[in-house]
This record gives structure tokens, sequence and C-alpha cells, in this order.
């Protein structure tokens, strides 16, 4: 029979059978601790001994003290730790881990009064211990870990200095882009270069048509959301569950901070096209480079280090320089000229003006849905994002990733895409081709060769090479 209060201070309901002991009760010269006054013993089950102790530790913790309890007439006292209530009685557990049951009535007022406070304190304590687990069961079941996991911060900025040897700026945009900050592309271009950059991103906002341009980075934004915030979801999903180890691995690390840059970069309030148009395209940078800098960190130290790679000036004259760029023993020689205090690849310097008018002309002649195409293969994945934000359960999210699966063609495209993106926008010297391209992307300090991928010996460097050994 369970009496109407009947638990102890750990949760769990037992009975207790309860025999009284004669009294009164001569000292036991075996067992000092066993108790000389009119109490009752515990005879309780081995087993129930076992998990009642595990589940007071799990509960509350170990507890290193006793409390002194009192028989009715003051005359004998034990130290014991109260355990709980079962009914009228109070559970103590003596210094040798045995347990008794004492009535509450043979005690005197100031035990009792303790009984009750300490009942108090375990059941104040027990609800407390309940609520954590129920958060806990909670958390576990959640779409993803609360907070969402981030990145830590990026090192602070620091810009490309205009008067810097070559060697040495080189180095600073490699370091500031390895350190997150994607700017530092931007800003490592003489002055007059941003601004053509900046007319040539207004005349392409002002084309853009507000709906594509939600359709596409918008669409983006929330694939990278909805991976994120679900993202115990998206791992285990039967298709990630099946890949290799070294996969997985890839998926938790690589693809999900992939995801958190979409998801914080391409956060509407920082990509607003309207921004773009009226704010100076410099200023609107610097808010995504700001919001994705820890996720671009965060790849780039996933990928990998350029630390085999050296610069060396092997000629310099009249603000044009030769470098060898030595990346784990393949070595490049590339042609810089200094521009407004900034090195660029002389090929960059000799076809700027042509290159920017060019680019130019093609904007104002493109429709102005094209302008965005380079985005397609991963906006074609992107489309699926609104079924998987809508799944209520793990098996209506994998559900709808499968739908990604049955589509090959879309997924290769995308696949490709994004291996391209991880391959070559963050190969820093490992293979890239091409170079640094202030309107297409950064492959590397060893390929930072121009717009025209021009780089090595040619003539004009065969002849800047003799008229250096002339002198």
């Amino acid at each position: 029979m369970v009496p109407p209060n009947g638990f102890y201070g750990d949760g769990c309901h037992w009975p207790v059978r309860t025999i009284p002991f004669a009294s009164p009760n001569p000292p036991d010269p075996q067992n000092p601790m066993r108790p000389n006054f009119p109490l009752s013993r515990s005879v309780v089950p081995a087993a129930f001994v076992v998990a009642s102790a595990t589940l007071a530790v799990l509960m509350f913790g170990q507890v290193s003290h006793a409390e002194s309890w009192t028989d009715l007439r003051g005359t004998r006292t034990i130290e014991a730790r109260m355990v709980g209530m079962w009914g009228d009685n109070v559970v103590l557990q003596l210094q040798n881990g045995k347990r008794v049951s004492v009535n509450v009535n043979a005690l005197r007022s100031e035990s009792r009064i303790q009984a009750q406070q300490l009942q108090r304190e375990l059941a104040t304590a027990r609800a407390q211990r309940v609520k954590e687990l129920q958060g806990q069961a909670v958390e576990a079941a959640a779409p993803a870990p609360t907070p969402i996991p981030t990145p830590a911060p990026a090192p602070a900025y620091q810009p490309p200095a205009a008067g810097a040897s070559v060697a040495e700026f080189l180095n600073q945009i490699d370091q500031s882009v390895r350190s997150g900050h994607v700017k530092a592309m931007y800003d490592a271009l003489p002055p007059s270069y941003r601004s053509d950059i900046d007319a040539i991103v207004k005349i392409a906002a002002a084309k853009m048509d507000e709906s594509s341009w939600q359709a596409k980075i918008g669409g983006l934004q929330q694939l990278g959301d909805v991976v994120v915030t679900r993202q115990r979801w998206f791992l285990s999903s039967p298709r990630v569950l099946s890949l290799p180890d070294d996969q997985i691995e890839m998926v938790e690390s690589e693809i999900l901070t992939l995801c958190g840059a979409l998801r914080i970069g391409l956060d509407p309030e920082i990509t607003s096209l309207e921004k773009l148009r009226t704010q100076p395209f410099g200023q609107w940078l610097t808010s995504f480079d700001t919001a994705t800098a820890p996720y671009v960190k965060a790849l780039f130290d996933r990928a990998g280090g350029a630390g085999g790679r050296s610069v060396t000036l092997d000629r310099e004259k009249d603000g044009v320089a030769t470098v060898t760029i030595d990346q784990d023993g393949k070595k490049k020689r590339v042609i810089y000229q200094q521009v407004e205090g900034f090195w660029v690849p002389k090929s960059m310097a000799d076809g700027w003006a042509k290159s920017v008018e060019s680019m130019k002309q093609t904007v104002e002649e493109s429709p102005s849905g094209s302008l965005l195409t380079k985005l397609d293969p991963l906006t074609s994945i992107a489309a699926f994002a609104g079924p998987m934000a809508s799944a209520e359960t793990p098996d209506q999210y994998h559900g709808a990733m499968e739908s990604i699966f049955s589509a090959p063609e879309q997924m290769e495209t995308a696949a490709v895409a994004v291996l391209g993106f991880l391959g070559q926008r963050f190969s820093l010297g490992r293979g890239a081709q091409g170079g640094y391209d202030p309107m297409g992307g950064y492959d590397g300090m060893d390929g930072y060769d121009g717009m025209d991928g021009y780089s090595g010996m040619d003539d004009y460097e065969a002849e800047m090479e003799r008229g250096m050994q002339s002198q």
C-alpha cells in the first residue's frame, strides 16, 4: 500500500515494511551505528538499495554530510542523512549505508521540523531535476541544438595597405582572406579600380528585377537556413548516414559551415537590393564580410593552409616587379605593377580599362534576368528548401531531401558548382587556375595573375630582365 505522500526524496516509489525494535535497545558493540532507541528498521531488497542510491546520486549528487536526529525523550541521537519521507516515517541513511525508517512522532520537535524542512528541499530539488530532464529530452528531440552552433569569431580585419612591398602586399591579401575577410579582394584594388567596380555594380543593381533577386538570393538563404536550423534532421538522413565516415565528417564541418554562411551572409537585411542600389559597394560589402568572416575562416581552416607558400622578389624597377611564388615546391613567376600604391598583375593593369568598358557594355545589354545566371545551379537546389522548411518531422524532412536526389541532373550540376566553389575559391595555392579576379573570385595568391589568366615569362618580362641585367 502506498501512503498518500509515499515517495522518497529521490523520486522512487518503493513499499517499505517496518519492524519495530524492542525498547530499550542496548548498544551493539559490533555495530555502533545501530539505532539504540525506538526506531523502525527498513527491510528492503538489495536491488532497491542499489537503484535508490544510484537515482539519488543522479538526482541530487552525493551528499557528504549527515544530520543529527534525536528521539522524543531527547536521550538518544544518531547521525544520518535523510533520504525522504514515506507517509509518517522519515527514511534515514546511516553512515554505514543502511537505511532505517523512523516514525516522525518518535522524534523530538527539532528533528520533526528538520524533517519537514529537508523534505521541502528534496521536493524542490526533485522538481528542478525533473524539469531539467524534461528540458534535456525536449532539446534532444529538437531539430537543431539551442543555441545554433557558430564558428569562432574571425580576427579583426586589416585591409591591404598602400605603399607596401610587393611580397608584403601579397601576403597581406593572403592573410586577410585566409582570416575570412573576402573584402580584402576588393580593398586590394587601387582606388580608381574600386570606383569602376562600384559603377558596374550600380548599373547591374539598377537593372536587376527585385523578384528575381529575391528568388535567387532569398532561395539560397532559405536553403542555408533550412539545413542549419534542422541540422540534426539533416545529419540523420539515410542519405547522409550511408556515406563513409570521412564524408560524414566533411558534411558536418564543411557543408554545415557553408550553409551557415548562406544563412547569415544572405540575410535580407544584409543583401537588400535597395541597399546595393543606394550604398557604396564597399559599404555593402563590409556588412557582408562582417557577417560571413567566421564561416569563411572556418572553411579555410578546414581546407588546410598554404604554409608551404612563399613569395620571393626577383626584380623590381620603376614600379614593376617580378616575383616567384613557390607553393610546395611548384614555382611560378608573375609580373606585378604598382598602381596608385597598390600592386596588381601587370596583365590586369594593361587590360583594366578595356575590361571595365566591356563589362559595362555587357551589363547594360544583358536582360535583367540573366545577370544572376551563374547562381542557377545552386538556386535549382534551393527550390527544394520550401518543402524541407515545411517539414514537421524528421521523416517528412528526409522525404523532402529525397526529392533533391531524385533529380540527378540538377544534383550533378549543383555539385559541380559547390565543388568548384569549395575547390577553387578556397584553394589558395593548391592547383587553382585563373587568379585574383575582382569580379570573379580569389583563387589563391600563387594564381594572382590577372583577369585574363596571364602568368609566367613573356616577351615583356624577358626584355625587362635584360634591361635590369645591363644596369
